[in-house]
């Protein structure tokens, strides 16, 4: 009888103890320093999926591209090996054709109105990217916009622009918006810009105002143009094999933190973006503001939109998200 009763009573105990008793662990990478806005979003999901799950889920961060570069890594990702990462969006487009659609030239005008857009496209983003590369957006971190830096002449009408040897990223989006504005932009690779620079090979390039901090760019350039035509975005991305494997309320708690920390990231962005700028006039850079003409800006860059739909999930899906944006926008 006492075994019968010993063996009934571990039978209950055994079933009472909880699905979520077991622990879960998130390595985490991304390709940025430890000042980084990037870093800070990272920090701040580790900290908030500690709270949220109560300890049961541990976030391992490995900044600087530790694991591997970006497209490595978001590859990884999708497979579960490396189960989180916050990468450019731009690297996470090879694997998820659909979020080209953020990478298209003029979609927002100032930060206020990428915020509300990107929280806004972040659900319909999730069903095209879950079934494209087995990946899950928890939030968009923005990093501000692709500010124009150049050593010969303030940039204040699009015929300031013309003539100037302009740098851009080896992408196609990219090259096609600055022909668009009647350039033949200079495609190079990142880590040749710090010496063509001072060579005068190229005039000029575009970056973040906190990049012409990090990089010294005052150095080599003297004037700012603050186009709008790209702001960086980057995903705080998980692993949708992992993300499906956790318990409902780690979902949720995995969620929440994720769009938590980003909004946290967005506010370090900005305060870094302020010093960058009130660094750059103090080393004698002359900030210009946006474009007198960026309406024309906006209308040429935005002509060449049909070029790309077959290459970031067609034109229904294109007119999707901008319905879905620009709703966001406007309230």
């Amino acid at each position: 009888m006492y075994l019968k009763t010993t063996a009934a009573a571990l039978a209950l105990i055994c079933t009472a103890v909880p699905a979520f008793a077991q622990d879960f662990t998130i390595r985490l990478s991304h390709g940025d320093n430890e000042t980084n806005p990037t870093h800070i979003t990272a920090e701040a999901f580790a900290e908030k999926v500690d709270e949220y799950s109560d300890g049961r889920i541990e976030v391992k961060i490995f900044p600087s591209n530790q694991l591997g570069s970006e497209e490595e890594v978001v590859r990884a990702v999708r497979n579960n090996t490396i189960q989180a990462q916050i990468p450019a969006m731009a690297n996470v487009h090879p694997v998820a054709p659909s979020t080209g659609v953020l990478l298209l030239p003029y979609l927002f005008s100032n930060s206020d109105e990428a915020h509300a857009g990107l929280d806004a496209i972040l659900p319909a983003m999730n069903e095209k990217v879950t079934e494209e590369a087995g990946i899950r957006f928890l939030g968009i971190l923005e990093k501000g916009f692709r500010v124009l830096t150049n050593s010969v002449r303030p940039v204040e009408t699009m015929d300031d622009l013309q003539g100037l040897k302009i740098r851009v990223p080896p992408n196609e989006i990219s090259i096609e918006t600055f022909k668009s504005w009647g350039l033949e932009p200079v495609p190079m690779g990142w880590g040749e810009v710090f010496t063509a620079l001072p060579q005068g090979v190229i005039d000029g390039q575009e970056n973040p105002y906190t990049t012409a901090v990090t990089s010294n760019f005052y150095e080599v350039q003297d004037y700012i143009t603050e186009v709008h035509y790209q702001i960086w975005t980057g995903p705080l991305l998980i692993s949708e094999r992992f993300y499906q494997g956790l318990p409902e309320d780690l979902q949720e708690a995995v969620s929440k933190a994720g769009l938590e920390a980003v909004q946290i990231g967005r506010e370090a962005n900005a305060e870094q973006t302020q010093q960058a700028m009130e660094r750059l006039k103090e080393e004698g850079m002359t900030l210009s503001g946006a474009p007198k003409d960026e309406d024309a800006w906006r209308e040429a860059a935005r002509g060449i939109w049909p070029n790309f739909y077959s290459v970031v999930g067609g034109e229904e899906w294109v007119n999707e998200a901008m319905s879905v944006i620009d709703e966001a926008i406007a309230k």
